[in-house]
């Protein structure tokens, strides 16, 4: 399995963007395959009138309200000698895609996630963990980085490289954690993604409950899952739509979350656009939810671990493994565990790879 890199960011968006396509470089020609596969992808999908206009709503409001998220990427593009604009389009298509996929049914890919605080764990510890489940491309692109950025807090987290925000999951110094899942939803508009929303509650937050004021607060695109912890033992699930959202919350207990949603508000919003998809994603629910409930009170790291490399069948293993007709495996586990700032890191299959252990 090819090593992963670290990269260390500091001071203004833009100069992290910079520092991160300087650091990333020799990454380039990788970067620049991910996005020829994805122009690729997207021009084999037809875009027609509806997609460019959200495109270009999105861009527009993104320019009113996230002018750091924007900095950040035309950092990367200097860095990297890759148009600004390529860039951002490729970042962008990334998720609106889905507009195109839930009217026209043809899916992609899925993620498992979960969170366990108080009576739930061993010492009342408080733990977030994620299988990320992406294409196979994206393992040469998959980075860690610890970030530094003025006025806020410092955080970590996995993402691809020439990607800007949290493209899976991280943590900040002051103990909030979270992750991401992607679901298919007819509820999409113009709204800022879930890789600037994961930015900004990494920067700017510290408890759950302000970081659910924030979400609830800002215009969404509505196509994402988050799921939140906090070193207080606060847990949600917050189901992002663009016009609506559901949430769940917990002081103590379990919470899982996967690729569909659960909350009467959202439910009627999941578009199934894939064979299996519905099914593979409330199996993955259903195993994680019953592996947790029966190690509750006994939660740890290590039971954390095991799960993230559990298999329990194609429609309902956590760690998923590519199948002839889907490029898609979990390319990465990760294990938060906020109260001490640490990260249980795994690049790659997390039945074949090691955890490394990582520090905000």
């Amino acid at each position: 399995m090819p090593e992963y890199q670290t990269l260390t960011l500091r001071g203004s968006p833009y100069a992290m963007g910079y520092q991160h396509g300087q650091q990333a470089r020799n990454l380039r020609p990788h970067i620049l395959a991910a996005m020829d596969a994805r122009f690729l992808r997207l021009e084999g999908e037809g875009p027609d009138d509806a997609f460019d206009v959200l495109v270009a709503g999105t861009r527009a409001l993104m320019e009113e309200l996230d002018a750091t998220l924007l900095a950040t990427i035309r950092g990367q593009a200097d860095a990297l000698s890759i148009d600004y604009e390529t860039l951002l389009r490729y970042d962008l298509i990334s998720y609106l895609g889905d507009d195109l996929r839930v009217r026209r049914l043809a899916g992609g890919q899925g993620c498992t996630s979960w969170a366990a605080s108080g009576a739930a764990t061993k010492g009342g510890r408080v733990i977030l963990a994620k299988n990320r489940d992406y294409d196979l491309d994206h393992l040469p692109l998959q980075v860690l980085v610890r970030a530094q950025p003025e006025g806020g807090f410092p955080y970590l987290y996995i993402t691809s490289a020439g990607s800007p925000g949290i493209y899976c999951a991280g943590m900040n110094a002051a103990g909030l954690a979270v992750a991401d899942t992607h679901v298919y939803s007819s509820d999409l508009g113009p709204g800022l993604p879930s890789f600037s929303l994961m930015l900004h509650l990494l920067q700017e937050h510290c408890h759950v409950s302000s970081a659910l004021d924030y979400l609830r607060s800002v215009p969404r695109l509505g196509r994402n899952n988050l799921i939140l912890a906090d070193v207080r033992g606060h847990l949600a699930v917050f189901e992002g739509g663009h016009t609506r959202y559901g949430l769940f919350e917990a002081r103590e207990g379990i919470l899982v979350n996967t690729n569909h949603f659960v909350s009467d508000e959202m439910r009627g919003c999941y578009a199934d656009v894939e064979p299996e998809g519905r099914e593979n994603s409330l199996g993955r629910y259903d195993h994680a939810r019953r592996a947790l409930a029966d190690a509750y009170g006994r939660i740890d790291t290590v039971l954390a671990c095991e799960l993230a490399a559990s298999h329990d069948g194609p429609l309902a293993s956590i760690c998923c493994h590519p199948r002839a007709e889907r490029n898609v495996a979990s390319i990465a586990a990760a294990v938060l565990v906020p109260g001490e700032g640490r990260m249980l890191f795994c690049h790659g299959l997390p039945c074949e790879g090691r955890f490394d252990e990582l520090y905000v």
